[in-house]
C-alpha cells in the first residue's frame, strides 16, 4: 500500500486509479468515497479515461459530491470523445428526453462553464476541432486548447502540442510540437506518451527511432498501463523497434484486453484474422473487429472500411466501406477523413459531393495528413468544392511539399512560374522544376527543356534542352516526345536524324499529340491510331512499321503466339529479324531459338529418310 501511495503521489496515473479503486471498495483500507474521488480526480487530470467516466457517475448519482447533471455531462463527454462506449450510453440516457440536439447542448454547456473550468475550455477545443455542436474551426480549437493549457489542464497541454505538431489552427512546427509532447509525457499524460512514441516511430519532429518508441511503450507497460501493453503487442506484431514475435504480440494483446483496453480487442481481432500467435479464425476475428468498431475503435473502423472496399474476407460493399470510413472520420482520424473526402470526390459508396470532399480533406489536413494537405491545396487553387483562394491553396501545398509530396512541389513550382498564390519568381520556379525533373517528373522536365530551348530564365542552351527533352520523352511525356522529334528533325542540340524524328513524333502522336499526329500522317501517308482507340496489336504494329525495335519484338511475339492475330511463323521471324538488326537482345535470342529449332527439324527429317 505504501508503495502504491508513493507511486500515486509521484503522478503514476495507473497507481492513482488503483488507489481510488481501493478506497472505493475497501480493498486493504477502509471504504472512503471522498479519498477515492480525490485519487480518481488526480488520475483524470493525467488523462485517465476510466477515471473520467467514474467521476461522471459520481456527479450523476451524487456519490461523495453534490448531484450535478451538468458536471456529469462534462465528465462523460470527455470519456466519450476518447471512444469510451459506456460514457456514450450515459450521455444518450441523459439526453433522450430532450429535443435539443445533444451536440449543440454539449457545446452550449461547455461554453457557459469555460470561463471557470479549464476542462470545459479543453472540451470546446475538441468541439471546434471536430465540428461538434458548432462549425469546425481550427483556429478557435487551438485558441481554446491554449487557454486550457495555460490553466494547467493536461489534456489542453496535450492538444495544444498536437496542434503545433500538425499545424492545426497555427503554424506547423514539428520539433516544437514533439518537444511539448515530451513535456506532457513527463507530467504523466498517457496520450502524450503514445503520441511521442508515434513521433519516434515515424520520425515526426524527432529523428526516426523505432527503438525509442518501443522503450516508451515498455516503460508504460512497467507502470501497468493497458495502452502500453497494447502498443507492445503492436510492436511485436509489426516489428517496431524489436524483432517480430507473433506469440509475444498475441500475449500482450491478451493482457491488455483483460485490463479492459478496447484497442487490444482490435489487436486480438487482427491476430485471429491473420493467424498471428494463435490459430486462424476468420469468423471470430471479424466478429471481434466489428465489435471493436461498434464500440468506437477507429483503427477497427478503418480496417473494416478497407475490407469492404476490397471484398477481402467480406463481401465487397462500397456503401458499407464508406460508412465505416465516415464513422472514423467523424471521430477525428486523419486517414479516415482523407478516405471520406476521396469517397465524396469519386462517388465511392457516397453520392459525389465536391463540397463535402473539400470539408473532409481540410479536416484531415488540419490533423496533419500530408496527402490531404495536397488535396485541399489543389481544391483551393482550382475552386473545386470551395471558394477559389490561390493564397490558401499555395499555403496548403507548401505543407505537403515540405513533407516531400512531389505533386504539391510541382504545384508550387508552377505557382512561382505564374505568380499564383505567391509572388512570381521564375528563378525559384526553375530551381524547383530542375529538382523535380531530376526526380523523374515529366512535366518539370518539359518546363526545364523549354526554358533552355527558348532562353527563358537561363541562357539558351540547345544541348541541355535536348537532354531534358530526352528525359521527358523517355518518361512518356508526349510534349517532350514532340520536342525531341523536333530536335532530331532540325538538328537542335544533336545531329539531325530523320528516322529518329519520325520515331518520336509517332510516339507523341500515339498519345494524342495533335501536331505530331499531323506531321507523321503528312510524312508517311498513313493514319496514326491513338493508343486506346485501337487494339494493342494495331498500336504496336504502327510503331514497329515506324522503326521502334521494342514494338517490332512485341509484334513478332504476337505473330509467334497468335496474340490478337493469327499465328504466322514467317511474319514472326521477319519482325524478330528486323528488331535484332536494330540491336534488340531479346529478338537476337529469339532468332537463335528459331535457327536451333530449324536445325533439329532438319536432323529429324534426314533420320526419317
Amino acid at each position: 500500500m505504501e508503495e502504491l501511495i508513493s507511486k500515486a503521489e509521484a503522478d503514476d496515473v495507473n497507481s492513482c486509479f488503483r488507489l481510488g479503486q481501493k478506497y472505493a471498495i475497501g480493498d486493504g483500507v477502509e471504504v472512503n468515497e471522498g479519498e477515492a474521488l480525490k485519487w480518481y480526480m488526480k488520475a483524470a487530470s493525467l488523462g485517465h479515461t476510466d477515471s473520467e467516466f467514474i467521476i461522471g457517475k459520481c456527479y450523476a448519482e451524487g456519490i461523495s459530491v453534490q448531484k450535478d447533471v451538468d458536471e456529469s455531462i462534462m465528465w462523460f463527454s470527455k470519456a466519450a470523445l476518447k471512444g469510451y462506449p459506456e460514457a456514450v450510453e450515459e450521455l444518450n440516457a441523459i439526453f433522450e428526453e430532450t429535443d435539443v440536439p445533444r451536440d449543440k447542448k454539449l457545446f452550449e454547456y461547455h461554453s457557459k462553464k469555460a470561463e471557470e473550468s479549464p476542462g470545459s475550455m479543453y472540451m470546446l477545443g475538441v468541439f471546434y476541432d471536430l465540428g461538434i455542436g458548432t462549425e469546425a474551426n481550427a483556429e478557435k480549437a487551438f485558441e481554446m486548447f491554449s487557454a486550457s493549457a495555460e490553466k494547467g489542464n493536461i489534456d489542453g497541454e496535450f492538444s495544444k502540442a498536437m496542434c503545433i505538431l500538425r499545424g492545426t489552427g497555427v503554424a506547423r512546427d514539428r520539433s516544437k510540437g514533439a518537444s511539448m509532447l515530451k513535456d506532457c509525457a513527463e507530467k504523466g499524460s498517457e496520450r502524450a506518451k503514445c503520441e511521442l512514441a508515434r513521433c519516434y516511430e515515424h520520425g515526426i519532429g524527432v529523428p526516426k527511432d523505432p527503438k525509442a518508441a518501443f522503450d516508451t511503450y515498455s516503460s508504460m507497460m512497467e507502470k501497468g498501463s493497458p495502452m502500453g501493453q497494447y502498443h507492445l503487442g503492436r510492436c511485436y506484431m509489426d516489428g517496431i523497434g524489436v524483432e517480430k514475435d507473433p506469440i509475444f504480440s498475441h500475449s500482450w494483446y491478451t493482457v491488455s484486453a483483460k485490463a479492459g483496453c478496447l484497442h487490444a480487442q482490435y489487436g486480438l481481432a487482427r491476430c485471429m484474422m491473420g493467424g498471428i500467435g494463435t490459430d486462424r479464425n476468420k469468423d471470430e476475428g471479424l466478429r471481434r473487429l466489428t465489435e471493436s468498431a461498434e464500440r468506437g475503435q477507429t483503427d477497427a473502423m478503418i480496417m473494416l472500411g478497407n475490407l469492404y472496399a476490397k471484398g477481402s474476407q467480406v463481401k465487397k460493399d462500397a456503401s458499407v466501406s464508406a460508412e465505416w470510413f465516415k464513422k472514423a472520420a467523424d471521430m477525428g482520424d486523419h486517414y479516415a477523413e482523407y478516405m471520406t473526402g476521396m469517397n465524396y470526390l469519386e462517388g465511392n459508396g457516397l453520392r459525389k459531393n465536391p463540397k463535402k470532399a473539400a470539408y473532409y480533406f481540410e479536416r484531415s489536413a488540419n490533423h496533419g495528413y500530408t496527402i490531404s494537405c495536397h488535396m485541399i491545396g489543389n481544391a483551393y487553387m482550382s475552386g473545386a468544392g470551395v471558394e477559389k483562394d490561390e493564397n490558401k491553396g499555395f499555403e496548403w501545398c507548401s505543407r505537403a511539399a515540405e513533407d516531400g509530396y512531389l505533386k504539391s512541389q510541382f504545384i508550387m513550382a508552377e505557382s512561382y512560374a505564374k505568380g499564383k498564390g505567391v509572388k512570381k519568381d521564375l528563378v525559384k520556379a526553375m530551381e524547383m522544376h530542375i529538382f523535380l525533373g531530376e526526380k523523374g517528373y515529366g512535366k518539370s522536365q518539359l518546363f526545364v527543356g523549354t526554358c533552355y530551348l527558348e532562353g527563358k530564365v537561363v541562357k539558351a542552351n540547345e544541348k541541355k534542352a535536348f537532354e531534358w527533352f530526352t528525359k521527358g520523352a523517355e518518361n512518356a511525356n508526349p510534349i517532350c516526345q514532340y520536342y525531341l522529334g523536333y530536335c532530331y528533325a532540325n538538328g537542335i542540340g544533336t545531329k539531325a536524324d530523320e528516322s529518329k524524328a519520325l520515331l518520336w513524333y509517332t510516339k507523341a502522336a500515339e498519345q494524342g499529340h495533335t501536331l505530331s499526329k499531323r506531321l507523321v500522317e503528312e510524312y508517311t501517308g498513313k493514319t496514326v491510331v491513338v493508343k486506346g482507340e485501337a487494339s494493342p496489336f494495331e498500336s504496336y504494329k504502327f510503331a514497329a512499321e515506324n522503326g521502334d525495335r521494342e514494338a517490332m519484338f512485341i509484334i513478332a511475339r504476337y505473330y509467334e503466339e497468335g496474340i490478337g492475330v493469327e499465328k504466322d511463323q514467317n511474319e514472326a521471324k521477319k519482325w524478330y529479324n528486323k528488331s535484332a538488326s536494330l540491336g534488340h537482345f531479346g529478338a537476337k535470342k529469339a532468332m537463335l531459338r528459331f535457327r536451333s529449332k530449324k536445325a533439329v527439324e532438319s536432323d529429324q527429317n534426314r533420320a526419317a529418310h
